[in-house]
């Protein structure tokens, strides 16, 4: 489904009584199945962005919605329903005590209903036929942890909760899933899983999708669309073939900026780095 945000505001309270207004009047339209990578200094909105989207924080004023549907309003619990997200730390998003298969359907009890259609707690353990299902998606999906299911996740390394983590906001074919630097955690060879299975998921899904990241390999990789954020405020917004044009220097070198080249550049050496 298509995300629209339109005059979109948040603020906070600082220190002394002082008020930083983040967002104001902010507007970022993505169309259905778009895959959006969203990079940006610290402090410049990446992570509230996608909290705002998630009604983990109240926007201020404005507008978001997906296919239409306004989301101002609903509560996170409401949201989750249209949402999969996926945190940074792989302890978060997932129950360590229940097993992979146990998780897997609590996620699925959390995309059909807030309680589940049987109820929280009578749907909570998976049937012969919900493992068999785990099991053949995991299996399609490349994941070595089929024969798994009854492992407790909180026995799985980094990545492989990770990859629990990503399947799970993936259950129910949500109409927008947020990535949240779900791999600055992980190692590299972990993280290379991770992102392959990104790809492999948002592919598979046809979901828009916006992930926040650090990683300025990443932003150069991944996804169909690049945005960075400055202060709150969109400053660059370039497709999947003007990205081509940038390298991680020239993408470290517009950090901070107030604004970018309007148009791609056409050689690193246009953004006059040392």
């Amino acid at each position: 489904m298509s995300l629209a945000i339109a005059d979109l505001a948040w603020g906070h309270p600082l220190p002394g009584g002082s008020w930083r207004q983040l967002f104001e009047g902010f507007n970022l339209h993505c169309p259905a199945g778009q895959f959006v990578v969203v990079i940006g200094s610290n402090g410049s909105g990446k992570s509230t962005l996608l909290n705002l989207i998630a009604g983990s924080l109240r926007a201020g004023g404005g507008s978001v919605q997906l296919q239409g549907r306004e989301l101002i309003g609903w509560p996170d619990h409401r949201r989750a329903r249209l949402i999969g997200r996926v945190m940074q730390n792989p302890l978060d998003g997932t129950a360590p005590a229940l097993t992979i298969a146990e998780n897997l359907r609590l996620a699925e009890c959390r995309r059909s209903s807030p309680f589940g259609r049987r109820g929280l707690f009578g749907g909570l353990h998976p049937g012969r036929a919900d493992r068999r299902r785990y099991a053949a998606l995991l299996e399609e999906l490349g994941l070595p942890l089929a024969d798994r299911l009854n492992t407790p996740v909180g026995q799985l390394s980094g990545g492989q909760r990770q990859t629990v983590s990503l399947v799970m906001a993936s259950l129910g074919e949500p109409s927008l899933l947020l990535l949240d630097e779900h791999t600055a955690a992980l190692d590299p060879r972990a993280e290379a899983t991770v992102m392959a299975l990104t790809d492999r998921l948002v592919e598979r899904l046809g979901t828009t999708a916006l992930m926040v990241t650090h990683s300025l390999e990443q932003a150069l990789r991944h996804g169909d669309r690049l945005v960075m954020l400055q202060e709150g405020r969109l400053i660059g917004d370039w497709t999947a073939a003007e990205r081509q044009h940038f390298t991680p220097a020239t993408l470290r070198a517009l950090y901070g900026s107030a604004t970018v080249p309007p148009e791609p550049v056409s050689t690193p050496s246009s953004l006059s780095i040392p």
